[in-house]
């Protein structure tokens, strides 16, 4: 745990130095004030009295920097660990590998490299409270001078870039205890780095290709990359540390004249240009696995964690943070197991798990195939005995697709290929009713935000919505070319998202409805990786969504 803190405090000051936008830029020392040489980069453009402005108006941003280099010294004579002594010999950084640090990632690591001090504050000890008290002040004075420094209107776009940057490091540091009340602060000055006119203005040319768009070029594009590697680094903070998810629909957006522009969400605009090289090729909220799982039966749970059904009597937990776990479903009560099967998997908004499996057990004459219902609770014991869904035919096929959803009355909507019923049952499995609606070979199925049951046709080209007593409600048509893929209701926002497969660009897209079925916005996913290649998008009542892919889940 040393080396984390002794690697974020030795190169987070080099990391607040910009990359050279222009090799002829003049270079302007900043009086020395720390023992690595931090810089400056001034644009050549500007003229003698805008230079000399700036270098009047510039106090409060150099200010800013030497709080927050005297409240990491202090910091590092506050914090040990336990075990430093014992680990010095192995922890220890060489120089050649702090040069190294400071010098690689320089945008994304200024945030990236204070979250892990944040996950080792209960794992150190603070030897000198008074010393950790006084970083504290330092960080808090740094944070008030990069807010000024940010809401000088004289300084250069790249300045209050600078000390927004210097604003979001600071806060980190000073709430090291209290990560929520940095997110809150964070993300409300983000909503105000988004609202300055010229980053309007620069994303707003950079994404439209005009052709003023070449005029200034290197210095719009590090401006972009700066703010999406802000973006990225503030994203992954709240994932990772804040106890209420907050959506990627929800995220701060940047106001442009003929659109609104969701950093996170339209991710992939600009991390697809060859202007922004290699660093923006990974989704925030992307998280690539090391094994192969089947979409389809899966869910997520109010951690963000997902949980997925393995062959076949087994289920994988995956979660947003930390390692995976597999949890064995009990073994039926009735009959020696010949084949099994999980054919669906759900989980209601107590974290409870329901999982659908297909067995296939011998009787004293002949085989049995059933359905079986297994409940599980949020801590993955078993809930129930496993419950027979007699109502449902198992004699047809072996892998009979199955569909299931929780209501928030706790009501599971059971629906069966090749059947036109839809089971309402309680949450043992038990029928209660059913009804019977027009779509014969039913893939997708959803709860609305109104416990409305959502059902795809047949032909992939519509959602019909049902009341739970049956009643048709309304039908919401995709575009022309979109096959519907997924369907879910994102309930931070309140708005059906339905997931498509366009087939001429071979590439899946989020549609967004509002409740009455009226299309809002139509955002680019992803291109189709094979074949194979077909998601699933899931949701939960206290507000993750995401979707699942064979090899990636992507949270939005």
């Amino acid at each position: 745990m040393a080396s984390i803190v002794t690697k974020m405090l030795s190169s987070i000051v080099g990391l607040l130095v910009n990359k050279a936008r222009d090799s002829a830029a003049d270079k302007l020392k900043d009086g020395d004030v720390t023992d690595a040489k931090i810089r400056e980069f001034v644009v050549r453009e500007l003229n003698d009295v805008k230079k000399k402005l700036d270098g009047l108006s510039r106090a409060p941003l150099l200010s800013s920097l030497g709080f927050l280099k005297q409240g990491i010294n202090l910091l590092k004579v506050s914090l040990i660990n336990k075990s430093m002594d014992e680990q010095k010999d192995v922890d220890k950084p060489t120089n050649e590998q702090a040069t190294s640090t400071m010098s690689s990632s320089v945008q994304s690591e200024i945030l990236n490299e204070a979250l892990p001090l944040s996950q080792a504050m209960e794992k150190l000890n603070i030897v000198s409270q008074g010393h950790f008290e006084c970083a504290k002040e330092r960080f808090k004075d740094a944070r008030t001078r990069a807010f000024d420094a940010f809401f000088n209107q004289a300084l250069s776009i790249e300045d209050r870039l600078m000390a927004a940057k210097l604003h979001i490091v600071a806060t980190v540091l000073e709430c090291l205890e209290s990560p929520e009340h940095a997110i809150t602060s964070c993300l409300s000055f983000l909503e105000e780095l988004h609202g300055l006119e010229a980053i309007a203005e620069i994303f707003s040319m950079y994404l439209n290709r005009g052709f003023m768009s070449r005029l200034n070029k290197a210095q719009r594009v590090e401006c972009v990359k700066s703010v999406m590697l802000v973006n990225y680094t503030l994203f992954q903070f709240v994932f990772k540390f804040s106890s209420k998810y907050t959506s990627t629909s929800a995220w701060p957006t940047i106001e442009l004249a003929e659109r609104s522009f969701n950093p996170i969400l339209h991710w992939q605009e600009v991390s697809t240009r060859k202007s922004m090289g290699d660093e923006l090729t990974q989704l925030p909220n992307k998280s690539i696995l090391d094994e192969d799982i089947i979409p389809r039966y899966s869910a997520v749970n109010s951690h963000g964690d997902v949980v997925v059904g393995k062959h076949p009597d087994t289920i994988k937990i995956i979660p947003k943070t930390g390692e995976s776990k597999v949890v064995k479903l009990p073994e039926p009560s009735e009959g020696e197991v010949i084949r099994q099967h999980i054919v669906a998997l759900a989980v209601d908004k107590n974290n409870n798990v329901y999982v659908v499996r297909r067995l296939e057990t011998s009787a004293k004459y002949f085989n049995v195939k059933s359905f079986v219902l297994d409940v599980l609770d949020e801590n993955y014991h078993v809930n129930q005995d496993s419950r027979t869904l007699e109502y449902l035919d198992a004699t047809k096929y072996f892998y009979s697709a199955v569909q299931i959803a929780i209501n928030k009355n706790n009501n599971i909507v059971v629906m069966r290929y090749d059947d036109p019923q839809v089971y309402i049952c309680d949450n043992t499995g038990k029928l209660k009713h059913k009804f019977e609606q027009g779509v014969r070979y039913p893939h997708r199925l959803g709860i609305c935000g109104q416990d409305e049951i959502m059902i795809a046709t047949d032909n992939y080209q519509a959602v019909e919505i049902y009341s739970e007593e049956g009643n048709p409600k309304s039908t919401i048509k995709s575009p022309e070319g979109h096959a519907v893929r997924g369907l879910a209701f994102h309930y931070v926002i309140c708005k059906i998202i339905v997931l498509t497969y366009v087939e001429k660009k071979d590439s899946y897209f989020l549609l967004c409805y509002t409740e009455a079925g009226e299309l809002e916005t139509t955002t680019f996913f992803s291109e189709r990786i094979d074949i194979k290649d077909w998601p699933r998008i899931k949701s939960h009542p206290s507000g993750p969504v995401a979707i699942v892919r064979q090899k990636s889940i992507t949270f939005i």
